[in-house]
């Protein structure tokens, strides 16, 4: 993950996470940077919207898409009629 930057991602791009035999589609929401990151690339900080079930526990996901696989800590952070929310940052 360490190579991984915040021009790497876009809003609206979407990403297939799989589960086990299940591939969930996660899209993103949100790309902040973060001031004063330890990150030689810098840090910044995701927000994928996903489906309201099931709601994906804390942990490392395969994100696939833009013809490659991106392995990111997600961490649920909220829940509307529109999904699950997840947040990662980079730091």
């Amino acid at each position: 993950m360490a190579d991984l930057t915040a021009s790497d991602f876009a809003e609206g791009q979407h990403y297939d996470v799989a589960v086990g035999e299940t591939v969930l589609k996660l899209v993103v929401q949100r790309v902040q940077p973060l001031e004063q990151a330890i990150r030689a690339a810098g840090g910044f900080r995701l927000e994928f919207l996903g489906p309201a079930d099931p709601i994906l526990p804390q942990a490392i996901y395969p994100f696939a898409g833009q013809g490659e696989t991106k392995e990111i800590f997600i961490v649920p952070i909220g829940r509307s009629d529109a999904g699950t929310q997840y947040e990662a940052i980079f730091n």
